[in-house]
């Protein structure tokens, strides 16, 4: 049984998703499938899904502002399923840790540690490189935008930090 609901995911989506996962819980040990081709296979599958679901909602709504409700509504559920899909192999990768940060996932103490290394890798690392990459290619429009993400990353890991503090000392 999934340890999440997702509210917006269809039915279909969503009963599919759970026959999924209880068929998961039959299968061999998690901890083997760390480091294998079927580790990184679901790696790359839930990075797929997820972009899908960004990019389906993007589309959804320039479909919305060309006056094609009925196509952003198509646009929309497929983004809900490609999120039950996402969720699904996220719940094979939470034994083997966080696919972005390879930090252990699954209760809210460890969900908040690996958002705050991800987070911190995206502030401290991930976008003052491509930042510096943009200027020197010549796109300062593409810079400052990274620039600016770096900062709202940073707000997000001190906002996260914040809530596993508070988690920890019960409040």
């Amino acid at each position: 049984m999934l340890r999440h609901s997702i509210s917006k995911v269809s039915k279909t989506s969503t009963t599919a998703l759970s026959k999924n996962t209880t068929t998961a819980t039959s299968m061999r040990m998690y901890s083997e499938l760390k480091g294998t081709k079927t580790h990184n296979n679901l790696k790359e599958a839930f990075a797929g899904e997820s972009q899908a679901n960004r990019r389906y909602l993007f589309f959804a709504d320039r479909a919305d502002v060309e006056g094609h409700s009925d196509i952003a509504s198509l646009f929309r559920s497929t983004a809900d399923g490609e999120t039950a899909h996402a969720f699904g192999h996220l719940e094979f990768l939470e034994e083997v840790g966080d696919p972005a940060t390879g930090e252990p996932i699954g209760d809210t103490e460890s969900n908040l540690i690996s958002a705050i290394a991800g987070e911190t890798h995206e502030y401290t690392s991930m976008y003052p490189g491509f930042a510096k990459t943009a200027r020197n290619e010549g796109f300062d429009d593409v810079a400052e935008w990274f620039e600016t993400l770096a900062k709202a990353e940073k707000s997000h890991a001190n906002k996260f930090t914040n809530a596993l503090n508070n988690l920890r000392h019960g409040q």
